[in-house]
């Protein structure tokens, strides 16, 4: 296989190919939370957080090993510091906790932030609100506190028909999307959508670093015999990228690190792609990776050639 500039290309001494995905470990949201964090950490004593800042065990352990505290429920709280997480929290929360004294460090992503504005300026211009995600989802939380009145959140075709069922969706809809989901998934919801409601409006909040690591996770998925993508179990956008993967390419495993990889899956697989999620630190991808390439199972090898009689 050609390399692609783009990748870390290496082979095995057995002749398996490892290719790594252009970008792997934290992206500028996740790094810009932690760092928050980290300095606050450093400059105050009383530091919480509502819920994990990012969705990845090593970077909450570590945090909380330097005082992070986590916290259910600050309305107890008065005084001390807290982090906003990643995802972003609801207004009226941020306001309450700023009435009771405490300090805020807003570590909310920049581009969850412009989420939560595109549905305020869909809101303000009338249009019904509705996010194309998951409701359970923190950063769906937060954009439905920063509105004004209820918005309709679906994240399939038979959502969006039962909530026509219902008379929830009105025929004016304004549509965002949760950022870490894969446009690729919304299409059917949209497609449908242009057949039930009179006016659309439809803004991007698809975060532009989870669209650029899924376009290229699909190409390179495509490309390899196995492909392994590196995350936690609760990171929405990790498990949106294996579920795209696994639909170019079924022989596509889910790890969270190097321990949970099952080498055996290497058996028949001359090539290897490697991805991760936007919360995995990269020193874990690197893991799976050096795991693959030490890995003593060979690849099969090439059909031998029937010579002539």
């Amino acid at each position: 296989m050609p390399k692609n500039k783009n990748h870390n290309v290496a082979s095995t001494p057995s002749g398996r190919t490892v290719i790594m995905a252009s970008e792997v470990g934290f992206c500028f949201g996740v790094k810009r939370a932690i760092n928050l964090t980290r300095q606050a950490l450093d400059e105050r004593k009383d530091v919480f957080i509502l819920g994990d800042l990012v969705h990845n065990k090593r970077v909450t352990d570590e945090l909380e090993s330097k005082g992070l505290r986590k916290v259910e429920d600050y309305t107890q709280s008065r005084g001390g510091t807290m982090v906003i997480r990643a995802h972003g929290l609801p207004k009226a929360k941020i306001e309450e906790a700023k009435t009771q004294g405490i300090e805020v460090v807003d570590a909310t992503c920049p581009i969850v932030l412009r989420a939560q504005e595109a549905a305020q300026i869909l809101e303000r211009d009338g249009y019904q609100v509705v996010i194309i995600g998951d409701k359970n989802h923190a950063e769906i939380k937060g954009i439905l506190g920063s509105l004004e009145n209820p918005a309709l959140v679906i994240d399939s075709v038979e959502e969006l028909h039962e909530a026509k069922k219902n008379f929830k969706l009105l025929r004016k809809v304004g549509v965002i999307f949760q950022t870490t989901h894969a446009l690729e998934l919304c299409h059917k919801i949209i497609n449908e959508m242009l057949m039930m409601c009179k006016e659309i409006r439809i803004i991007n909040t698809i975060c532009r670093p989870v669209q650029n690591r899924q376009d290229d996770a699909i190409e390179l998925a495509q490309k390899v015999d196995l492909m392994i993508v590196v995350g936690s179990r609760t990171s929405a956008n990790t498990m949106e990228l294996a579920a795209l993967c696994r639909h170019y390419n079924p022989n596509t495993i889910h790890v969270q690190n190097a321990e949970e990889l099952p080498l055996e899956v290497l058996a028949n697989c001359k090539t290897v792609g490697i991805a991760s999620g936007l919360s995995t630190p990269e020193d874990l991808v690197e893991a799976v990776r050096q795991k693959v390439l030490e890995c003593d199972i060979a690849p099969p090898s090439e059909e031998p050639v029937a010579q002539p009689s």
